[in-house]
C-alpha cells in the first residue's frame, strides 16, 4: 500500500512538472513540441503503471525502492519536459568554448552512460549482486548494449528514439528473466525462444506477477538511460543530422557499430575463446557472474550439435556394431533375457508410459524437517519389475526433455546447453518408441490435457509414428484439480483406451495435474497437506506435496484397475523433473556435500517398471537399479524381452561403464559422479570416459547421421486433422 501511495505522489509531481513546464514554454511564446511531450509523458506511464500495479497487490511493499524509483523518474520526466533548456546549457558545454573540446566527445560520453544504465536497467531485476560478477563479463556486456543503442542512434541520424526502444526492451528482458528465475530457479536460454508459444501457453496459469524492489531499481536504471540517450541527441548541432555529408557519415558510425557488433557475436566463439560458459549444473550462477548477454550468447553458438571428434558414418556405423556383439554375447543370452523374450514373442503386453509432470520425492531433502515421508504409495510398491532413482536433464522445468530423452535413448548431455529438440531439431528420422512398437504391430497413441501446440508435440508426435495424440480437446468434461484436468482423469482415458482395443497398444500419457506454479490456494481442504518445516508454513511447499499425494491415490487406482484386467499390461512410470524450490533446502541443509552428489539431489525423480503378470526371468520384487531418463527405455524393452534395436543394446552394455548420464554430470561403475565439464580420475583413459565418447558418437549418428539435416523443417504447424472414425474430438497424426 505505501508504494502505491509514494508512486500515486511521484505521478501527480510529474504531472505537475510537465505542466509547469507547458505554461512557462507557452508564456515564452514556444509551446513544448510534442516530442518533448512525449518523453516527458513516457516517465508518467512507468509511474502509472505502478500504481495499478502495486493497486493490485503485485508490487513488494518496501517504501525505500520506491522512493529511489519516483525520486528518479521525477527527475527524468523534469529533464525531459525541460528539453529545450536542458539543450541550451549542453551545447554551451559541449561546444568548442565548453568544457568538452567537441560535442562529439559529449555525444560519446552520453551514449557510453546510457549503455551503462540500461546493462544495469537489464541485470538489475534479476542479479542483485553485481559485484559477483566478472569485471571483464560486465565490461563486454557494457561494450554490448552500448554497441547497439549507438548504432541505432546514429541509423536514425542522431535521434534517440529507436534506441530508447531497444533500452526499454532489455528492461522488459530483465523482468522476463526474473519471473523465469522466480517460477523456475533457471534463467533464460536461447531454446526457450523456441519454445515461445508453450510458455505463453502455461504462463497464465498458478503465476502471481509480484514486482521485486529490485525491478522498480532497475526501471529507473532504464529511466536514467533514456535521458542520456535524449541528452545526446541534443548535444548534436542540426548540421550533423541534415545534408549528404552528415547522413553518410551517421550510417558509417552505425555501420561500424552494428556490423561490429553482430560480427562479434557471430565469428567469436565465446565457449572456447573467451571461455565464457553456461554450466548446465548450475547455469543461475553462470549467469550471475557472466551477466545475461554474454552467457545467453555463449549458449546460443552451442546450440548446433557438438559433432564428435573425427566424426564419420563409417566409424559411428562399426562402433554400435561393436556394442551390438557385445550385448549378443552377453547380456542378450542370459537365461532372464531368452525366457522374458520367449514369453514376449507369445502375448505381446500392452505397454503404458506415464511421464508424471513434477513428480519426485521431496523426502530426500531430510523430510523437509517436517517429518515428510514422500508419495507412500509408490514407495510400497513391492511387485516392481524393476524401479530406483531417475536421472533426468530438467530442474524446475524443460518436460519436453525428459519426454524426448525417454522416448529416443538420446541424452541432453550431447546437445549442448540451452537446448529442447523438441523445437529445434529434425527429428523425422530419429529412433523412437512410438515407431518401434508400430513397427512390432501395436497401435500407438499419445496424450497429454494441454494444447497439442505445446513444445511442438503435434508436430513431433507425427514424425515420431504415433497413431493417435489425444489433446485438450478430449479431455472437455474431464475432473481439474486447480484448472488442470487430473491424473486419474488420464488414467481413466487409458482405461477406456484398453477396454475399446484388444490389441496390443503403446500409450504414452504426459500429464499436467501438477505442472507448477503452486501459489494458486485452489487446492480443497480435505486435499490440502500441511506441513511444517522448521515451525514454517510455506504455501507453495504444501500445495505441491498435496499435489504429489493426489498423484499417489490415482497411481494407486490405475494400478489397482489394471491388476483386475485380463491382459498382460506394462507400466513405466517416471517424473520428468523436480519442482523449482528445492534448491533453497538443498544449499541450507547440505553443506558438506561433494559438490557432484549435491548438484544430482536437483536433477532427480524416480521410475517404477510394473507389470500387471509375472515377468518371465524377473522376480518383480522391486529390486532399485538406478538409471538415467536415456536409458529407461532400453532397460523397459530388455526387462520385457520386447524386440530391441541395435541403439538400445549399445545402451545397455554403456551402462557397465556409465549407468547414469545427464546434461549435469554422468556416473562410472563404482557410482562416482562427475559433473559435465569435469573428468574422472584416469581422465580420458578411463572406462567412463571412453562409454560418454562413444555415446556422443553413436548419438549423433543416430541423430543427425552426416550432419546435413539438423534443424527442424516445420515449426507450430496445422499438422493434425480430424479422422470421422476417430471418437470425437480425437486428433488424429496424419
Amino acid at each position: 500500500m505505501l508504494v502505491t501511495i509514494i508512486t500515486c505522489a511521484g505521478l501527480v509531481a510529474t504531472l505537475l512538472i510537465g505542466a509547469r513546464a507547458q505554461h512557462a514554454s507557452r508564456a515564452a511564446g514556444s509551446p513544448l513540441a510534442p516530442a518533448t511531450i512525449a518523453w516527458g509523458v513516457i516517465f508518467a506511464l512507468f509511474q502509472l503503471f505502478i500504481v495499478v500495479w502495486s493497486g493490485i497487490g503485485l508490487v513488494e511493499n518496501e517504501p525505500a525502492s520506491a522512493i529511489v524509483f519516483n525520486i528518479v523518474t521525477c527527475a527524468c520526466a523534469y529533464a525531459s519536459f525541460h528539453r529545450p533548456t536542458l539543450q541550451e546549457r549542453i551545447r554551451a558545454l559541449a561546444g568548442p568554448q565548453g568544457t568538452f573540446p567537441h560535442p562529439v566527445v559529449a555525444t560519446v560520453i552520453a551514449l557510453v552512460l546510457a549503455g551503462i544504465f540500461a546493462t544495469l536497467g537489464l541485470e538489475v531485476p534479476s542479479n542483485h549482486n553485481l559485484l559477483w560478477m566478472y569485471p571483464l563479463c560486465l565490461l563486454l556486456e557494457i561494450s554490448l548494449v552500448t554497441a547497439l543503442l549507438a548504432g541505432t542512434f546514429f541509423l536514425l541520424q542522431r535521434r534517440a528514439g529507436l534506441a530508447g526502444i531497444f533500452a526499454f526492451a532489455l528492461f522488459l528482458v530483465g523482468i522476463a528473466e526474473y519471473f523465469v528465475i522466480t517460477f523456475k530457479s533457471m534463467p533464460i536460454t536461447p531454446g526457450d525462444l523456441t519454445a515461445i508459444s508453450t510458455a505463453a501457453a502455461v504462463a497464465g496459469t498458478g503465476y502471481t506477477y509480484t514486482l521485486s524492489a529490485y525491478c522498480l531499481v532497475g526501471m529507473a536504471l532504464m529511466g536514467i538511460s533514456l535521458v542520456c540517450l535524449q541528452t545526446a541527441a541534443l548535444i548534436c548541432p542540426e548540421a550533423a543530422r541534415h545534408g549528404r555529408r552528415a547522413l553518410v557519415t551517421n550510417l558509417v558510425v552505425a555501420l561500424v557499430c552494428l556490423g561490429g557488433l553482430t560480427a562479434h557475436v557471430t565469428l567469436i566463439d565465446y565457449y572456447h575463446t573467451l571461455t565464457i560458459q553456461v554450466y548446465t549444473w548450475r547455469p543461475l550462477e553462470s549467469y550471475y557472474r557472466q551477466g545475461f548477454l554474454p552467457a545467453f550468447i555463449s549458449g546460443a553458438q552451442t546450440i548446433k550439435p557438438p559433432r564428435p571428434d573425427d566424426y564419420s558414418t563409417e566409424d559411428a556405423e562399426a562402433l554400435i556394431a561393436d556394442y551390438v556383439d557385445r550385448y549378443d554375447a552377453g547380456a542378450g543370452t542370459s537365461d532372464e533375457r531368452t525366457a522374458a523374450a520367449a514369453q514376449f514373442d507369445e502375448e505381446q503386453p500392452t505397454v503404458i508410459a506415464i511421464m508424471n509432470e513434477t513428480f519426485s520425492d521431496l523426502s530426500i531433502y531430510q523430510q523437509m524437517h517436517a517429518n515428510y515421508e514422500g508419495p507412500e504409495y509408490f514407495k510400497s510398491i513391492s511387485d516392481c519389475v524393476s524401479r530406483g532413482r531417475l536421472y533426468v536433464s530438467a530442474y524446475g522445468g524443460g518436460t519436453a526433455n525428459t519426454e524426448f530423452e525417454f522416448l529416443t535413448g538420446n541424452s541432453m548431455a550431447n546437445l549442448g546447453s540451452g537446448v529442447y529438440p523438441y523445437t529445434i531439431y529434425n527429428l523425422m528420422d530419429t529412433e523412437n518408441l512410438a515407431a518401434q512398437f508400430k513397427s512390432l504391430g501395436y497401435d500407438t497413441t499419445a496424450m497429454h490435457p494441454n494444447h497439442a501446440t505445446n513444445w511442438n508435440r503435434e508436430n513431433v508426435y507425427e514424425d515420431f509414428g504415433f497413431d493417435q495424440f489425444l489433446a485438450i480437446e478430449d479431455f472437455q468434461d474431464a475432473e481439474t484439480l486447480r484448472g488442470m484436468v487430473t491424473d486419474r482423469a488420464t488414467y481413466d482415458k487409458i482405461l477406456d483406451l484398453l477396454d475399446e482395443n484388444e490389441n496390443p497398444q503403446f500409450i504414452f500419457d504426459v500429464t499436467m495435474q501438477n505442472h507448477s506454479g503452486y501459489n494458486t490456494g485452489l487446492v480443497p481442504a480435505d486435499k490440502q497437506l500441511n506441513l511444517s518445516i522448521d515451525g514454517m508454513y510455506d504455501g507453495e511447499v504444501n500445495e505441491y506435496v498435496s499435489l504429489i499425494q493426489e498423484s499417489d491415490r490415482a497411481l494407486e487406482y490405475f494400478i489397482d484397475q489394471l491388476s483386475q484386467l485380463d491382459r498382460k499390461v506394462v507400466v513405466v512410470f517416471f517424473g520428468d523433473h523436480q519442482p523449482f524450490f528445492p534448491s533453497t533446502y538443498n544449499d541450507l541443509w547440505f553443506t558438506d556435500d561433494d559438490p557432484a552428489a549435491h548438484q544430482m539431489r536437483l536433477w532427480q525423480t524416480d521410475y517404477i517398471i510394473w507389470a500387471n503378470y509375472d515377468v518371465a526371468g524377473n522376480d518383480q520384487v522391486s529390486e532399485v537399479d538406478d538409471l538415467s531418463t536415456n536409458y529407461l527405455a532400453a532397460e523397459l524393452m530388455n526387462l520385457i524381452g520386447a524386440p530391441m534395436s541395435d541403439y538400445q543394446k549399445a545402451q545397455i552394455v554403456l551402462r557397465e561403464a556409465m549407468p547414469a548420464i545427464n546434461s549435469s554430470g554422468y556416473e562410472d561403475a563404482a557410482g562416482t559422479w562427475f559433473l559435465t565439464g569435469s573428468v574422472s580420475d584416469d581422465e580420458d583413459t578411463s572406462p567412463v570416459e571412453q562409454a560418454r565418447a562413444d555415446y556422443a558418437v553413436m548419438q549423433y549418428y543416430e541423430m543427425f547421421y552426416d550432419g546435413k539435416e539438423i534443424y527442424t523443417k516445420r515449426y507450430q504447424s496445422a499438422a493434425n486433422e480430424t479422422d470421422p472414425n476417430l471418437t470425437p474430438g480425437t486428433t488424429k497424426i496424419k
